[in-house]
């Protein structure tokens, strides 16, 4: 059961990111092509528009970017690690899990303190900046999450790139 819930979490933290970051990029897609009309044909000028495309810029990058590192797909240089032997390559694999752990807790850390300081409030629409920058600390926790996640994988010896990549594998 609880196994269960956790892969319900999974599944919903990919269809989250992968359904939020499109809707993000086809504003941001509408919102750019949009003012690029409009300094050809001056109809009307978009109130807010610097405040909503910062907004769905930073949320965009930092869903993608968990997405990525959900289904640990992110760059690697497999090619040194061939040249490895297998244990080698298994503490190598787990120095890199360790590494990304420490890159996500100081990501949801810092982000935290970023977004608890931001205390700006945006001109137009009169929202807390705080809500920006949520997108840092929220996606940097799911990032030490998973990291977690691979690290035991691969202290388990269950490590490898697969493309159906779940929470619990």
């Amino acid at each position: 059961m609880i196994l269960d819930l956790l892969r319900a979490a999974d599944r919903f933290v990919a269809l989250f990111c992968k359904y939020v970051a499109i809707i993000c990029f086809l504003a941001l897609f509408v919102l750019l092509g949009s003012a690029i009309i409009l300094r050809l044909a001056p109809l009307f000028t978009i109130q807010g528009y610097d405040e909503i495309v910062e907004l769905l810029f930073i949320w965009i990058v930092m869903l993608t970017s968990l997405a990525l590192w959900r289904e640990g797909a992110l760059y690697r240089v497999v090619i040194f690690e061939d040249l490895l032997a297998p244990q080698a390559q298994r503490a190598l694999e787990i120095l890199i899990n360790l590494a990304m752990l420490a890159f996500a807790l100081i990501l949801a850390f810092y982000g935290w303190e970023f977004m608890q300081l931001s205390g700006e409030t945006t001109p137009f629409l009169r929202l807390d900046k705080g809500w920006w920058y949520a997108a840092i600390p929220l996606c940097g926790a799911l990032m030490a999450l998973y990291s977690l996640v691979w690290l035991w994988r691969v202290i388990r010896g269950k490590s490898g790139l697969e493309t159906t990549a779940t929470l619990i594998g």
